[in-house]
């Protein structure tokens, strides 16, 4: 049985259309758990190519090792698999480099990247939203990503989880211009919300804590009664259940699978 069929619960206040305004709520893709749904293996691949350009390496060139981590590929294959309906697979070791299996991950990686507008997105939230903003972000009003987040990604995520879907999320954890950088950052999938005016709760798969169903975003709102006069960046705090570091994230597209053919 797909996703789409599927009915969510949520309950709920009405929901204001005023930007910033948030209600009492919370809902979930029925039936979707990591322990369950999620791959069983964690992302953390012993180093090698993840794929090869006419016998050359890319490693060579700095990118392209697989111990660097499949974690968008991951997040993709786990709601590919929920969608078609197909068990995830119990194996608790990742697929072996070059495998059916491990070129599907490779494929959806790839696929992940949106024709690499999501890395350009992870740069611009990593290395030009400078927190306070300064110089030119100042100048162009530009905000930490927390603030994006909050405002603007968070409503994305819980449209697509109330449609029954479980949405993919990009997690920024790293800050600077270098492109290096962006294998910091990670890509989790969220399925499930608690929402209040003063905390709001993302329950996501993360492909580097699996089998684990305990895993949130946390989002913070000041509320006091001087909260209306601060700017958002000094009412808006972000933290992971797990401890790693939380600057923002982002509602990324989800590209359909053409195939779960080697999972099944």
């Amino acid at each position: 049985m797909r996703a789409s069929s599927r009915r969510c619960w949520r309950t709920s206040w009405p929901r204001s259309k005023r930007a910033g305004s948030f209600e009492v709520g919370a809902n979930a893709v029925p039936g979707f758990l990591p322990s369950v749904h999620g791959l069983r293996f964690s992302n953390a691949f012993p180093p090698g190519p993840t794929l090869t350009f006419a016998g050359l390496d890319p490693r060579r060139v700095g990118f392209g090792d697989a111990s660097a981590g499949l974690c968008g590929g991951m997040a993709l294959t786990a709601r590919d698999l929920w969608e078609a309906g197909v068990p995830a697979p119990v194996d608790a070791n990742p697929p072996a480099n070059g495998s059916p299996r491990f070129r599907a991950l490779v494929r959806r990686q790839v696929e992940s990247l949106d024709w690499f507008r999501v890395p350009l997105r992870y740069l611009d939230l990593q290395a030009f939203r400078p927190d306070p903003p300064g110089g030119l972000a100042a100048l162009l009003r530009r905000e930490p990503p927390r603030v994006d987040a909050l405002l603007r990604e968070w409503p994305r995520i819980r449209d697509e989880i109330d449609g029954g879907h479980p949405s993919v999320v990009g997690l920024i954890r790293a800050t600077g211009s270098s492109p290096w950088a962006l294998s910091r950052n990670h890509q989790v999938l969220a399925y499930g919300y608690e929402e209040t005016p003063e905390a709001i709760t993302l329950r996501v798969y993360d492909p580097n804590h699996p089998g684990r169903d305990d895993v949130t975003l946390e989002i913070g709102v000041a509320t006091g009664p001087d909260a209306a006069t601060r700017p958002w960046r000094e009412r808006i705090t972000l933290h992971q259940s797990t401890g790693e570091p939380l600057l923002g994230f982002f509602r990324q597209p989800y590209p359909p699978s053409g195939s779960v053919r080697a999972w099944r």
